[in-house]
């Protein structure tokens, strides 16, 4: 948790806190005539908007650091701080949205930074409701803060959320802070134990992901250094996962240095280790990448030696992929803007790699937005794309080739199924491989992977 300088009482809202606010006010808009409904792409993405607020000259690095535990914790936890909230008011229909903002974003200070003076919290949360509202809602906000201020133990104890005698669905959603209609598709889809392994893990930080350069010399000393720090939680070359923040100079490793020098890169560990267990390896080259994004999977395999070359829809995604390939001092790597529906390529590659758009049910520790800005009724138009997305991998693979399938999510829809309806239509295509999207505490996300082989 990131440490504030002391202040004296009254002095307005700190940076940080503004900072906060602000960037959850563009990702989360105020229902209005201006704001588009929740499930509907509301809003601004919450990296690119914490990014734009990070940008202004003069903040201080503490500031900074303080702003985005604010940002990210408060998305993994919303539910949980708005039941928290609603339960210590008479009236919460009466309390306007970004008045409830303010009481639930000091909540969880209170709550889960414990270096935060609890007074601090209580302070500023009073001074922006009183400039906002007036001092009738500033002397509400004052004593609901102190009541959760007063016994915050109270609020960890998951009997607090079935006080009403709620059924077990509504405590789910409040307790994991998870809106119902994914907590209602992983008890349908995975069962009790597993749904909530995955809600577990979606309200928790996740770790530190970090790719070792196994093109560079010495690639394996440096992880093998790395790898012996007593706080790894997973280390499979090159796969590093740390809890965040992990201070590496005891293996004699400057993050900053190491990321500049293009010795390591951060990338999620599960997904990196979702290709290692799809067997990248041993896929036919060349692989074509049909959706690189910014090139995590790509220069994961260009690292290991394959022979990959790229695509992508957006043209300043893939000049992030140019930038990371001269950082890691790697050969040009052949990408090009194209849409993975219309596949038309002058050479058939031996594996196309479809690391599909998704609802990311299985990265919402990391993506903690997406959880408030989709809806149920997004789901139909992501398959949709997915079935054309397959089909046209399927009918650019040359014979002999393989289609890897990856996603981020967790639903059987966007999965299993999808694999299935592709197989339905052509039951030539064998399934050789399938790491199917499960809870893992080290790794805190999950990942859905298929290899299927055109004979």
């Amino acid at each position: 948790m990131s440490a504030e300088a002391p202040r004296q009482a009254g002095q307005g809202v700190p940076p940080a806190r503004r900072i906060a606010l602000a960037v959850l006010g563009r990702v989360l808009p105020a229902p209005g005539k201006s704001a588009p409904p929740a499930g509907a792409g509301a809003g601004q993405d919450a990296q690119a908007a914490l990014d734009a607020a990070l940008a202004a000259p003069g903040i201080d690095p503490r500031d900074r650091g303080l702003a985005t535990e604010l940002v990210y914790g408060w998305l993994r936890l919303r539910g949980r701080l708005e039941h928290i909230v609603s339960r210590l008011l008479k009236n919460p229909d009466a309390v306007p949205v970004p008045v409830g903002r303010v009481l639930t974003l000091a909540a969880y200070e209170i709550l889960y930074c414990a270096k935060v003076p609890a007074y601090a919290s209580v302070d500023w949360a009073v001074t922006a409701v009183r400039k906002r509202s007036g001092k009738g809602m500033a002397g509400m906000a004052n004593a609901v803060l102190r009541r959760i201020a007063a016994d915050p133990d109270a609020y960890a104890d998951p009997e607090f959320y079935r006080r009403d005698r709620c059924d077990d669905l509504e405590f789910l959603s409040r307790f994991y802070s998870c809106p119902r209609w994914i907590a209602a598709m992983w008890l349908r889809d995975c069962g009790r134990d597993e749904a909530v392994a995955h809600l577990a893990a979606q309200t928790e930080t996740p770790p530190l992901g970090l790719r070792v350069n196994a093109a560079r010399p010495g690639a394996r000393a440096l992880f093998d250094a790395l790898a012996g720090l007593p706080q790894v939680r997973l280390a499979e070359f090159p796969t590093l996962a740390l809890p965040a923040g992990t201070d590496l100079s005891p293996a004699g490793v400057e993050l900053h240095d190491a990321l500049a020098g293009g010795l390591l890169s951060r990338q999620s560990a599960a997904a990196q280790l979702v290709l290692a267990r799809l067997g990248m390896r041993d896929w036919p080259e060349p692989v074509f990448d049909a959706c690189a994004g910014r090139g995590g999977k790509t220069l994961a395999l260009a690292e290991a030696g394959k022979n990959v070359f790229a695509a992508d829809m957006h043209a300043g995604r893939l000049s992030g992929l140019r930038r990371e390939t001269a950082r890691l001092g790697l050969p040009a790597i052949a990408a090009f803007r194209a849409s993975a529906t219309r596949m038309a390529l002058s050479r058939a590659p031996g594996t196309i790699l479809l690391d599909a758009p998704c609802s990311g049910l299985g990265v919402l520790s990391r993506r903690p937005d997406a959880k408030w800005r989709r809806g149920s009724e997004d789901l139909a138009g992501l398959i949709r794309l997915q079935r054309a997305m397959l089909e046209a991998a399927y009918a650019a693979l040359a014979p002999g080739g393989r289609l890897v399938y990856v996603t981020c999510t967790v639903n059987p829809a966007e999965n299993e199924q999808a694999v299935d309806r592709l197989g339905s239509r052509h039951r030539e295509l064998v399934l050789e491989a399938e790491v199917p999207a499960a809870p893992d505490a080290a790794l805190g996300e999950a990942f859905y992977g298929a290899v299927l082989k055109k004979p």
